[in-house]
């Protein structure tokens, strides 16, 4: 049982939670640059409070922000969705859940994002219940309107006018082959958000003092050499003149580049503590690499030549 001095404690760390969770859901809700960052900022605190007041006192500090949040935005005249809110914030009792088994982080990615990803679909067929839609014919409407909007968005940034009459009248297309490739963009999505929320829940975790599972040294990580192979058969799928053979082989090769992707950051990683960079110097480092799209793919090709290469050395003793 705790103490009267415990029990105050405990129900002023749970105001605290409730009221700073909220803010940041209605903040992200309000402010479209800090819902771009909004699937790290949600649910780190989150994480963070469920695993400090436990599993009931977390939950419900959870499901009353949410109802505070979306209560106060229509109110002030914001339709937010509760479904992306509640999938954004769910994500902090998940990865709580899974980083008290103390697995592995690849076990840790891979659990957290089936639950995550079992999550949005238990929410797409409740949508498709309530609105008579088919889950497919709800993802191709939401499809059709990003790229239309995206059309829209080029026109106002002068792309010149061959080039956005080239999208428009190839726009079904278009949304057909983004549809197509749906489950590797998700995938990789939702993987890349809890490895983010990873890192800044180890963060907090450490400057508060709590216990958070060790995955070892990271910037040592690597996948497979065998994962080589699937790059070679997602290359002759793209390769066989079938649309469906194409799409297959990209998902496949969306889903390898990230997973080299995050090779080559380890190993930039690696460089960067050998070398003793500054802290402030790997920040802007890692900004420079997600900033440039090219950045991306060349750190995804150092880890790909990996493979053979060994930057690190990690085959000697």
């Amino acid at each position: 049982m705790f103490g009267l001095s415990e029990r105050n404690a405990l129900y002023k760390d749970f105001v605290l939670a409730v009221v700073i969770i909220s803010i940041v859901f209605i903040a992200v809700a309000v402010n479209p640059v800090l819902g771009v960052f909004g699937a790290v900022l949600v649910p780190v605190p989150i994480l963070y409070y469920y695993s400090r007041l436990d599993r009931l006192y977390g939950l419900l500090v959870f499901i009353l922000s949410l109802i505070i949040a979306m209560i106060t935005l229509r109110a002030l005249g914001f339709q937010t969705s509760v479904g992306y809110l509640f999938l954004l914030g769910s994500l902090g009792p998940v990865l709580s859940e899974v980083l008290r088994r103390n697995w592995s982080i690849e076990k840790t990615v891979i659990y957290s994002a089936g639950i995550l990803l079992a999550l949005s679909l238990a929410i797409l067929l409740y949508i498709s219940l309530i609105s008579g839609k088919a889950p497919w014919g709800i993802i191709g409407a939401h499809m059709s309107a990003i790229v239309r909007e995206n059309i829209d968005l080029y026109s106002r940034t002068g792309v010149p006018t061959q080039y956005i009459e080239l999208m428009k009248g190839n726009s079904d297309q278009i949304t057909r082959i983004l549809t197509g490739l749906l489950p590797s963009f998700i995938l990789v999505g939702a993987a890349f958000f809890i490895w983010l929320n990873l890192l800044g829940g180890k963060w907090l975790f450490r400057k508060r003092g709590m216990w958070y599972p060790e995955f070892g040294d990271l910037s040592l990580w690597k996948t497979f050499d065998k994962t080589v192979w699937l790059v070679v058969i997602a290359g002759v799928f793209i390769l066989i003149p079938s649309q469906g053979f194409r799409i297959l082989g990209l998902n496949i090769m969306i889903v390898l580049l990230f997973i080299y992707m995050l090779q080559g950051l380890a190993i930039v990683s690696f460089f960067f503590k050998r070398k003793n960079v500054p802290v402030i110097l790997r920040a802007f480092g890692y900004f420079l690499i997600f900033a440039q799209q090219f950045l991306i793919f060349i750190v995804a090709g150092l880890g790909l030549i990996d493979t053979w290469t060994d930057f690190r050395k990690l085959g000697k003793k």
